[in-house]
């Protein structure tokens, strides 16, 4: 919105500018050529504004179409694990060097199948494995923008901040700070809260047990960063200042 505003003032001004020249011009009527100087000045200062305002499109989506878009797989998938009688919370971990999801029974984390294959049998702890919401959006961070997690909870907080307030936009604030056995990290102002507060209000297990792709980008860079398994513990939304509290657990 900011973005917006400020090219749609640029463009104004520029026109009232050009406005401003011809007029001074055609009062004038010098017939010199400092009237000549106005006049092009004012036409080129014209054709700058109209550019401006007619070439610029705003932004592509609005946040809450953006934030809705997400809202229905999430809590569809996280319907379809609890008819399979999943009860536990997102496990995020290294399965030969890539990042996958598993929804584990209860609260016992099941051992990893040497496949891909989405169930894991009773012999393994029982459980499905899934795509990560989040690997694709962490994927691209790393191919186009070259995203690199450091080693290390501190340099994983500086980085998840670095992501969500800089990279993504995707909030006014981000925090993340250890706590424990795990990080928190506090989105203040999220562009995305409609979405979040969708998926909340159906039940906040679609949170924990599956995870919009923005939290589960998180946990995605943690177990990319810290070599380590990461759970969406916990999660919580503020409609007073449209923020969301989410807690991984280190494993």
């Amino acid at each position: 919105m900011k973005e917006y505003s400020t090219t749609y003032l640029g463009g104004t001004a520029l026109l009232g500018a050009a406005a401003l020249l011809l007029a001074v011009a055609a009062l004038t009527g010098r017939g010199d050529m400092t009237s000549a100087t106005l006049v092009l000045v004012g036409v080129g200062t014209f054709i700058g504004g109209v550019i401006l305002l007619t070439q610029y499109r705003g932004e592509p989506v609005a946040p809450w179409v953006a934030g809705l878009a997400a809202a229905g797989p999430v809590v569809d998938l996280t319907r379809l694990c609890t008819d399979l009688g999943l009860q536990g919370n997102a496990h995020l971990l290294l399965r030969d060097e890539t990042i996958v999801q598993v929804v584990p029974v209860g609260e016992t984390q099941p051992a990893l199948p040497s496949d891909d294959y989405s169930f894991i049998s009773e012999e393994n702890g029982g459980g499905v494995q899934l795509l990560p919401t989040g690997l694709p959006l962490y994927e691209r961070l790393v191919r186009d923008h070259a995203l690199v997690v450091p080693e290390g909870v501190d340099g994983l907080c500086t980085a998840i901040r670095e992501v969500g307030e800089d990279a993504l936009a995707i909030a006014d604030r981000v925090v993340a700070a250890p706590e424990g056995d795990g990080i928190v990290v506090q989105l203040t102002g999220y562009r995305l809260y409609e979405g979040c507060r969708a998926v909340h209000s159906v039940s906040p297990r679609c949170c924990t047990m599956i995870g919009c792709p923005v939290c589960n980008l998180f946990a995605c860079m943690a177990v990319a960063g810290l070599h380590r398994g990461c759970v969406i513990d916990h999660l919580s939304i503020d409609d007073r200042e449209r923020s969301v509290r989410l807690v991984l657990r280190l494993l």
